[in-house]
């Protein structure tokens, strides 16, 4: 490729740059349409490759909140785990026992683990993990320490 195309890579990129410039550029729609597999919400890269479960944290005056995206999973097929600043979710989907052959599948199944870096650290006692419509909600309480002074010398 000579400079002169090169230049012109370079100057259509920065025209068009917002952050998903190079998705578009090998997605199969046509620029600023949104393939219709895509949500609503903006898509981020850990989902696009695939990360499970995918998971939202929210921090309230009182309680830091997950929510991961489990649907199908049963609740033994589960395990958790806390250190510090550090959850981990472990487990297994199971593929459904349907008498058929595949036609299409887009769902993943097997075992899955995924680390977490938590907002504020958690102890175990502390933490309430329940189902609910296909979502983990774990909550914990936050720690508020006191903001102190520090004397400079």
């Amino acid at each position: 490729m000579d400079m002169d195309k090169i230049k012109q890579w370079i100057e259509m990129s920065q025209q068009y740059q917002n952050g998903r410039f190079w998705e578009m550029v090998f997605e199969d729609s046509p620029p600023g349409e949104i393939p219709e597999e895509a949500p609503v919400r903006h898509r981020n890269a850990k989902e696009k490759q695939g990360v499970y479960p995918v998971t939202d944290i929210y921090l309230t005056d009182r309680d830091v909140i997950l929510l991961l995206e489990v649907p199908g999973v049963m609740r033994e097929d589960i395990a958790l785990s806390v250190s510090g600043s550090r959850l981990t979710i472990k487990g297994v989907l199971q593929a459904p026992i349907i008498n058929g052959a595949t036609v299409h599948t887009e769902r993943k199944y097997g075992e899955f683990q995924r680390n977490l870096d938590l907002p504020e650290p958690a102890e175990s006692k502390d933490i309430l993990a329940r189902f609910e419509n296909g979502l983990l909600i774990i909550t914990y309480p936050r720690r508020y320490t006191r903001e102190e002074t520090i004397m400079i010398r």
